[in-house]
């Protein structure tokens, strides 16, 4: 019996010792969680000043006329320019009619620091999509044979080096093999 109750009592100090190490997990994983958590709304509020600067830049661009701000019902903000306000615009009133948002510089402002706070609330995803829809791609990059095979003109080979084989044939001594044209008299 005194055998039973040693052993019971080595499991019953083993799991308290287990059950220590697995709360200090626990605390460790949620600490992890709100450095995360902390850092990804960093990004989200530093890429939507990015954004906001941006339509800043592009509207201090435009003279003659007020500036607005358009966003898609996709998402996709673009800056414009208009000489009377929206209720007398026909362009402006036909984009609203198509769902676009028209909003002045400092209403643009204002829905930014909207989306920052619903940041804070964890809202991520519209935001993310709103970013992604306003993210700039860049162009793909030309190749100077595209012209050629688009006017139908026949590609020329790609050259080869002039790198034979038997440049990199085993030295006639003992050290590795190196190209015999790399070293020339």
């Amino acid at each position: 019996m005194g055998e039973v109750k040693g052993v019971v009592s080595k499991l019953v100090r083993m799991l308290e010792v287990k059950q220590k190490e697995t709360e200090g997990l626990v605390d460790t994983m949620h600490q992890l969680h709100a450095c995360l958590q902390e850092e990804s709304n960093t990004i989200i509020c530093g890429s939507l000043n990015r954004l906001l600067s941006t339509v800043r830049i592009e509207a201090a661009k435009i003279t003659g006329g007020s500036v607005v701000v358009l966003i898609s019902p996709q998402g996709r903000a673009t800056v414009d320019k208009t000489y009377s306000d929206e209720n007398s615009d026909s362009y402006l009133r036909r984009l609203k009619s198509q769902g676009f948002y028209i909003l002045t510089l400092p209403g643009f402002s204002y829905f930014i620091q909207s989306l920052k706070s619903e940041v804070v609330e964890g809202n991520l995803v519209p935001i993310i999509e709103f970013l992604k829809e306003n993210a700039k791609i860049e162009m793909p990059l030309v190749y100077p044979d595209v012209s050629s095979v688009a006017a139908g003109q026949p590609r020329e080979a790609p050259t080869t080096p002039k790198w034979r084989l038997s440049d990199f044939l085993p030295a006639p001594f003992p050290h590795p093999p190196l190209p015999r044209r790399l070293f020339r008299h």
